[in-house]
């Protein structure tokens, strides 16, 4: 029965039945999808009934979508569920994994449904992203730790650079001159702060943090070179020059680590680098 269909769902069957073939080439050659995809999803949103489930190699996970940006974040994984699956299908029950810059816990729940309790460790320093992460992983009912501190290759605080108002902006960072609002956080070297909070060191971890990449691979290169088997960076090419890096300098110092590295995505000025023992 039509009537038993979520509406958010019947407005994608609709989306995917009509919006193909010849019309969709049509619409795409006079630029008309970008003036009607913003209010799609958005009508989408509002019948959404502020949550979205999504199923990566056999891991189910509810993510809270109480905005729209995060209904668009979680509704592509933002072009990252390859390196989710990637992700998953290499862990091991014993690894310890390490998510820098977590934002609202995307990789965060998914390696903790793969792993046991307290394997998982979240670093977000922007409150309302570690707030609704905690809210994701009770959501799910998976345990994991937050950390609300920034890692980096020194230890303080400093300006960060805030880019909306609503949980799950994705490019909240470490200020740069070009920053206009921002807060101030505490940074800490990720060696350092293993140490100092008794923390289990990582075999594997996972970094995105818009632009600061070689600030945090510093602050923890020497567990890099003792502890960890497996990373996952996200290099931010465009940004990186604002902290006087370059995308072929995180690569060199991945593999100065004693990594092996490839690329698993280079479509875009944002990419993943895969670095593995």
């Amino acid at each position: 029965m039509l009537s038993m269909v979520k509406p958010q769902y019947l407005l994608q069957k609709l989306r995917d039945k009509f919006y193909s073939g010849h019309l969709r080439y049509i619409v795409r050659q006079i630029g008309l999808n970008k003036i009607l995809s913003d209010p799609y999803w958005k009508l989408v949103y509002v019948f959404s009934g502020k949550t979205q489930t999504h199923d990566i190699d056999g891991h189910k996970i509810e993510f809270k979508t109480d905005t729209f940006t995060e209904f668009m974040r979680f509704r592509s994984f933002a072009g990252e569920e390859a390196i989710l699956k990637d992700l998953l299908q290499s862990l091991k029950k014993t690894d310890i994994v390490y998510d820098v810059g977590a934002n609202v816990g995307t990789y965060t729940c998914f390696a903790a449904m793969k792993l046991q309790s307290q394997q998982t460790v979240a670093f977000e320093p922007e409150s309302r992203n570690a707030e609704r992460l905690r809210g994701n992983l009770e959501l799910n009912n998976l345990d994991a730790r937050v950390l609300e501190v920034a890692l980096s290759d020194t230890n303080g605080t400093i300006d960060f650079a805030l880019s909306g108002d609503e949980a799950g902006e994705g490019e909240h960072a470490i200020a740069t001159d070009q920053a206009t609002e921002t807060i101030e956080v505490e940074t800490v070297r990720g060696d350092r702060v293993i140490e100092e909070r008794d923390l289990t060191p990582p075999s594997v971890v996972k970094i995105d943090v818009e632009g600061a990449e070689l600030s945090v691979l510093r602050g923890l290169s020497e567990t890099l070179r003792e502890n960890v088997r497996l990373a996952y960076v996200e290099v931010h090419s465009e940004k990186l020059p604002a902290f006087g890096d370059s995308a072929p300098e995180v690569r060199a110092f991945l593999e100065g680590a004693g990594f092996d590295v490839t690329e698993l995505s280079s479509d875009r000025s944002e990419f993943f680098l895969r670095a593995s023992k």
